[in-house]
């Protein structure tokens, strides 16, 4: 690792509505028409349909609900399947991240990891459509529950709403199937790293029509962190049954509990009081080992469709999560004396919260035909509620801390002999509290026109309304203030593309979407600034070569948030009537680049994948993100089955090497703020697959082979990961 420290020295809005408006019409318009004709000349039997956990037809897109593919999308979308999970042992969402194009993975601490595309943080995790993603409570996805994970690059406001312009992970749960199926496997692997998972598939009738599936798993590790140990269970049950011929229920309920202790909350030292490099090591941990950071979330879920009138499907999809956090975490400061280790200190504190989200999406998409060609359509709603409730918590401090001027701290006498064995502060509720509740609602519409046999027009609109409120309660228990009130009305997102293909397997597109984003500041005026309005323009190519043995994808963007709130400098902070202070919407926040990725079978069973990523960010440069963009990055991996005698074995490697990065007013106790650079680096990984018998499978699988020591993160400087060996056995039925 190489740090360098630089010494200091809507006017359209009726149109798009009267555009969706239009479409919807249209489409019900002709089919109309369409069945009329067909009822006047003759009857005709419809073919019967059969729905069961194995897809018939083609998916929604997680970006329109149309029924195309990732090809025919004007989007840049990466898909992370099964058997990628399974060989390169990517058991949660944070390892899919780092091995997906266009995606730069940071973490705060050990429970909070940040995700950025196109130079904006991921906030919009979806499954199944539905939105399930909190700041507080769900945030450590386990991918035992999915069957594949969609990343779509961009703004995608047309089913999202609210959010940036970065990106949507969008997984998708696994479904029952008709036949019987099982699969077990344990994994061992370094910092004593233990894992179980099972899957189950059985159907309940003979003939299938009524199935159901449970998968289940279990964790238990250190890391490299010293004192921290997390103990995980995951398990989600799923029963699927087709009513009719045409009508499909699947209910299920999942649960995931992520019980950490020694968990970190903070930064490891950039530098020594003297003012020079620390370099510690990459174990340091402030954290005492009472400290704990628990997650426990819940889901309760059910999909229905139905499908009519032979190419017309309506879906419903309802889930309810509940989700819980405590966290009992100290914070770190100081610069340590580079003799003696003194100059730490701790300030702790406590945090629980309670999460409640309800989501609705309820959609009719169908096919019509005018003009003499058949279009797609979607017509559709969603309502999403989010109740958080927060109770006040008051801190005694034991009798060896000492009083700071926030309040109190323990002094660690020295750093390199730090074992976490101190006095734990007493925590108790004071009886106030807060429910927060954010509630979203719209409507949208989508369709895809073939204006030509090459080419395709993907249009749709998102009328939305948005609204946030806090009850504060005292101590006891009774109601005093409603503060942080605020609403967004009839706001309208369009989504539009086109996709012309050259040739059958060369398509090149254009694309233009918006999504927007509430914000609670007021000007030096005392009024609310309108939401920041996040948009993505894209143009690029899609192309399948030799019957789909080679595939290829490139795009130019340029993403950008408008009326992005930053701090008033004309007047003086606090001056508001409230206290707070002012702020003004800035525009010109923006990310533009390129990307490009190729996929190639070279030979039968050897499969190659490589992808750049050039993305350079303009930001103001008070806007602090913590977070630090190389503008180069390059993803590279293969996955080779040995011909031959060897057939059984695969091997494969992944690499992903990033440009320097950055960190900018980096506190130094001698040179005040300072920019810290780290040097290019390069993570390799690898891993070994060895089918034993038709039904065991060994996999080997060594992230960081090398044992780069990098920073993950250099505004709120955090090591990454060291080398990580696992070993897996897995059995299927």
């Amino acid at each position: 690792m190489s740090v360098a420290v630089v010494r200091p020295l809507s006017s359209r809005r009726p149109l798009v509505l009267a555009l969706g408006a239009a479409l919807v019409l249209s489409a019900v318009q002709a089919q109309a028409a369409e069945a009329a004709e067909a009822a006047s000349t003759d009857a005709k039997t419809l073919d019967r349909v059969t729905v069961s956990g194995e897809r018939q037809e083609r998916d929604p897109s997680s970006t329109t609900r149309l029924p195309i593919s990732v090809r025919e999308t004007p989007q840049s979308i990466s898909v992370i399947g099964v058997q990628q999970l399974q060989e390169q042992s990517l058991f949660d969402i944070d390892e899919v991240m780092r091995n997906t194009l266009g995606v730069n993975v940071s973490f705060y601490d050990t429970q909070r990891p940040l995700y950025y595309a196109r130079g904006f943080q991921i906030t919009d995790f979806q499954v199944d459509g539905l939105p399930t993603y909190s700041g507080n409570t769900n945030q450590e996805y386990d991918t035992a529950f999915y069957d594949r994970i969609e990343v779509i690059r961009g703004a995608n406001g047309l089913l999202s709403g609210t959010g940036v312009p970065s990106a949507t992970v969008n997984m998708f749960r696994k479904r029952p199937g008709k036949d019987f199926d099982a699969s077990f496997s344990a994994t061992a692997g370094r910092w004593d790293y233990r894992r179980m998972q099972a899957d189950v598939n059985a159907p309940l009738t003979a003939d299938g029509r009524f199935r159901a599936r449970a998968v289940a798993a279990y964790e238990d590790r250190d890391y490299y962190y010293d004192r921290y140990h997390e103990q995980k269970s995951a398990a989600m049950a799923v029963l699927e049954g087709d009513i009719t011929d045409s009508t499909t229920l699947t209910v299920g309920y999942q649960m995931q509990d992520n019980n950490p202790v020694g968990s970190t909350w903070g930064t490891v030292p950039f530098f020594y009081s003297d003012g020079s490099d620390a370099d510690l090591p990459r174990s340091t941990n402030m954290a005492p080992n009472w400290t704990r950071w628990q997650r426990d979330t819940h889901t309760a879920y059910a999909q229905l469709e139905q499908h009519f009138c032979e190419h017309w499907n309506l879906k419903v999809n309802y889930a309810r999560t509940g989700g819980d956090v405590t966290s009992v975490r100290v914070y770190g400061s100081g610069f340590p004396d580079r003799e003696t280790g003194s100059g730490v200190y701790l300030q702790a504190n406590k945090g629980e919260t309670q999460d409640t989200r309800d989501a609705l999406d309820v959609y009719l998409s169908g096919k019509f035909t005018a003009f003499g060609r058949e279009h797609d359509v979607v017509v559709g709603g969603s309502w999403q509620d989010l109740e958080t409730i927060t109770p006040t918590i008051a801190i005694t401090y034991p009798s060896d801390w000492s009083t700071c001027p926030l309040g109190g701290c323990y002094y660690i006498p020295n750093l390199y002999q730090w074992d976490g064995d101190i006095s734990q502060p007493t925590f108790k509720r004071t009886g106030a509290w807060r429910q927060a509740r954010t509630t979203q609602s719209g409507v949208y519409a989508s369709t895809r026109l073939r204006l030509a046999d090459p080419l395709a027009l993907i249009a749709g609109a998102r009328l939305s309304n948005w609204s946030t409120r806090t009850h504060n309660f005292n101590t006891a228990g009774e109601y005093t203030t409603t503060t942080g009130s605020y609403k967004v009305k009839d706001e309208v997102t369009p989504y539009v593309g086109l996709m012309y293909d050259i040739v059958p397997d060369v398509s090149v597109y254009a694309s233009y979407t918006e999504i927007f984003n509430p914000q609670n500041y007021k000007d030096k005026n005392d009024n609310l600034l309108d939401p920041v309005q996040g948009s993505n323009r894209e143009i690029g190519l899609k192309a399948a070569f030799l019957e789909g043995r080679i595939t290829t994808n490139a795009a130019i963007f340029e993403a950008r948030q408008d009326n992005y709130a930053m701090l008033d400098t004309s007047v003086p902070q606090g001056s508001l009537p409230d206290g707070s202070s002012a702020y003004i919407g800035v525009d010109g926040t923006k990310s533009k680049g390129w990307e490009a990725e190729i996929g190639a079978d070279v030979l039968p069973g050897w499969r190659v994948n490589a992808g750049y990523t050039r993305a350079k960010v303009t930001r103001a440069s008070t806007d602090l993100l913590y977070a630090n963009f190389p503008t180069h990055t390059v993803q590279f991996s293969t996955q080779w089955m040995l011909p031959g005698a060897w057939e059984r074995l695969s091997l494969g490697a992944n690499v992903m090497w990033q440009s320097e990065v950055e960190g900018f007013n980096i506190d130094n106790p001698v040179y005040g703020p300072v920019t810290v650079k780290q040097d290019a680096y390069a993570l390799v990984s690898f891993n070994a697959n060895y089918r034993i018998t038709d039904q065991w499978t060994a996999t080997l699988a060594v992230r960081n082979a090398f044992d780069e020591k990098y920073w993950a993160n250099l505004d709120y400087n955090n090591y990454g990961e060291p080398r990580f060996v696992a070993f897996t056995l897995r059995w299927k039925y």
